[in-house]
């Protein structure tokens, strides 16, 4: 395969363009794999006491908008976020996914996804933090979760 790179500046985002013989064998499968792909961000701008800084997503468990303010929640701390959860949500690669009106979870993070009778509760890795998916959005989360091989 063949990768060229052009920097044009009558363009304000990246654009690709894909050019295949007619017959190529794994087109499907390519087209697929590129319309996955996404520039999503590496960090995220958050507050604490006052200091603003760059969170790596990686360290992200959720993040849950309570009243007027939305915190991103890592294994030790609590954040501030200074967007909105909905804003968040379409800006995050696709592993932030929504599991209620009011969070968003990191599923590289969670341990287990438990049906209880108050709710069905999500644990994350290394952490005593757990937090609720409401009913509408048990589905996607548990399709996405027996994928990566969580659930059985």
């Amino acid at each position: 395969m063949k990768v060229v790179v052009e920097t044009t500046t009558d363009i304000d985002q990246p654009m690709l363009t894909l050019r295949l013989p007619p017959d190529y064998p794994q087109r499907e499968d390519l087209i697929q794999a590129l319309e996955k792909v996404t520039l999503a961000p590496a960090t995220l701008t958050v507050s604490q006491r006052g200091q603003t800084t760059q969170l790596p997503l990686n360290e992200l468990m959720f993040i849950e908008a309570t009243g007027h303010q939305v915190a991103a929640h890592t294994s030790t701390a609590v954040y501030r976020v200074p967007s909105s959860l909905t804003a968040l949500g379409s800006a995050l690669p696709s592993n932030f996914i929504r599991v209620s009106k009011s969070a968003l979870v990191n599923t590289d993070m969670v341990h287990a996804l438990t049906k209880t009778l108050t709710g069905n509760l999500i644990e994350f890795d290394h952490s005593p933090k757990q937090l609720y998916a409401s009913r509408r959005y048990y589905q996607p989360l548990k399709v996405v979760l027996e994928e990566k091989g969580l659930l059985l």
